[in-house]
This record gives C-alpha cells, structure tokens and sequence, in this order.
C-alpha cells in the first residue's frame, strides 16, 4: 500500500505561498484515514513545517468529496 494516494487519503493539504513562489499539494498519510482530521492535519504542519514556512494560507480538503473543510491563515 503506497504511504499517501490522491484518491486513499483522507485529507489534501493546499498550501499557498506569495506570488512567485509556486503553490504546494500534500496528502495525508493512507495509515492515519481513522484519525480525526484536526490529529492528522497537525501532523501534517509538523512533519512539513520546515518546507512550507512562509505560506500566506494553508486551505485543507476532504478527498473523497473535493470539498474545503479549513483555511488557516
């Protein structure tokens, strides 16, 4: 089983940066889908802080659905 999948995971993570910097897309990892969102996306942060810093809005989606469930700021 792959580690993450843009139709298995639960969650896509769409971190945008200022103009000229290009935007980035991650996906939760497949073995944490029976977490809650807020457990998984504060993983998420934690474990990609370093390669996102300096984002202006960090939007997440569910997958299963294409619909936005946060935005931080």
């Amino acid at each position: 089983m792959p580690f993450w999948s843009k139709t298995e995971s639960k969650l896509k993570m769409v971190v945008l940066f200022p103009k000229g910097t290009p935007n980035q897309v991650w996906y939760s990892p497949i073995k944490h889908n029976s977490k809650p969102d807020e457990t998984i996306i504060h993983s998420m942060v934690q474990r990609l802080s370093k390669k996102i810093k300096g984002y202006t809005k960090i939007q997440i989606y569910d997958v299963a659905n294409n619909s936005l469930k946060y935005i931080y700021e």
